[in-house]
């Protein structure tokens, strides 16, 4: 183990998410507490889906942006890849590879395809992660509750330096400092 701390709300700052376009591939499980969660805290989210998406009603019903995977990853500050690890290195290979933008952060919620090297990630951005201690439907009723569910997290790659800052900001933005 490399470096181990407790981190609680009073000892983040999520101003790094401030002006950050925030990408969320995949609206399953932990995707939609995600992205719930990130807008209700008062950040800028988008849901990345595929144009046959049976996912889209459900985005548009509960009141979120949304838009084609490809395209909406261009302008994206943090993109979050939180569709099932075996998908993964697909999406990532088919949606992603191509349009992230130097400075940008590649952001999971579990270690799997970074561990087992399964993603081949550019070394222009960040890749980091934050695993909330939870499924979704208990992320997003804690979050709900003004509770919350503790998270892992991680930084495989600092390209620019602020990658434990921008994690920490984005775990408390989904409620795992509370």
């Amino acid at each position: 183990m490399k470096n181990s701390n407790l981190f609680f709300d009073s000892d983040i700052s999520t101003e790094i998410l401030d002006n950050k376009n925030i990408v969320i591939i995949g609206y399953g499980n932990q995707g939609r507490a995600q992205a719930l969660n990130l807008r209700d805290s008062g950040f800028n989210v988008t849901v990345a889906l595929r144009n046959d998406s049976p996912s889209i009603s459900k985005v548009i019903e509960d009141g979120l942006k949304y838009g084609q995977i490809d395209k909406v990853i261009c302008d994206a500050d943090i993109v979050c890849l939180l569709v099932p690890d075996s998908e993964a290195p697909k999406v990532f290979n088919r949606y992603i590879k191509s349009h992230l933008k130097e400075g940008s952060a590649l952001l999971f919620s579990h270690g799997y395809n970074i561990h087992y090297n399964l993603i081949n990630y550019p070394n222009n951005v960040d890749i980091i992660m934050v695993a909330p201690s939870g499924g979704g439907a208990m992320v997003r009723k804690e979050y709900s509750n003004k509770s919350g569910v503790p998270a892992l997290l991680a930084v495989e790659q600092n390209f620019t330096g602020s990658g434990l800052e921008l994690a920490k900001a984005y775990g408390k933005a989904i409620c795992s400092s509370r």
